[in-house]
């Protein structure tokens, strides 16, 4: 059996599970929708306490590994504060929904977060000596901040625009 099949029969089976259900809302989120804020806020908490549970279970919480991911986590919100700033958003302050815009951002990043989490957790169970090496933690670290960050970034920057937005009534918009 070759190594990929090894290793694709080796997960375990909750992993296609999360893989199933993150597609799902990443594709969903191809479409424009309307959403309370707070279900917005989601996805961005998870992967920030994925990232954070991460950090402390595979790595030693020391600040050589802490500050790189908080650096990394910056730099993601960053571009994901910039990204938000192309999708014009719509508000209804009196149901706090927020109407936002379809596109791939979401499904992109969700598969990068994903691929990351899969592939590095991979190399820690195949070969948790190679993390000795800063250049595999701190490869880790830094996708997983970046990407993280930019889920972080684009959440404020949707309720940066929430806020300066007008006023509408969403509640007839599916």
């Amino acid at each position: 059996m070759n190594m990929v099949l090894q290793i694709v029969v080796n997960t375990p089976p909750w992993v296609w599970v999360l893989l199933a259900f993150l597609l799902f809302l990443g594709i969903r989120a191809l479409q424009p929708s309307t959403a309370p804020l707070w279900r917005i806020a989601i996805l961005p908490t998870v992967f920030c306490v994925w990232g954070v549970s991460g950090l402390f279970s595979l790595h030693k919480p020391t600040p050589e590994r802490v500050v790189p991911w908080l650096v990394a986590i910056a730099v993601g919100v960053g571009i994901g504060m910039a990204i938000s700033r192309l999708q014009p958003v719509r508000a209804d302050k009196t149901r706090r929904l927020v109407r936002v815009p379809g596109g791939p951002l979401t499904l992109v990043l969700i598969l990068g977060i994903f691929a990351t989490k899969y592939v590095f957790g991979v190399l820690h169970g195949m070969s948790p000596a190679l993390f000795a090496e800063p250049r595999y933690w701190l490869t880790e670290i830094a996708l997983s901040g970046t990407l993280t960050g930019m889920f972080v970034g684009r959440f404020m920057g949707l309720w940066r625009q929430y806020q300066a937005a007008p006023h509408e009534d969403l509640s007839a918009v599916a």
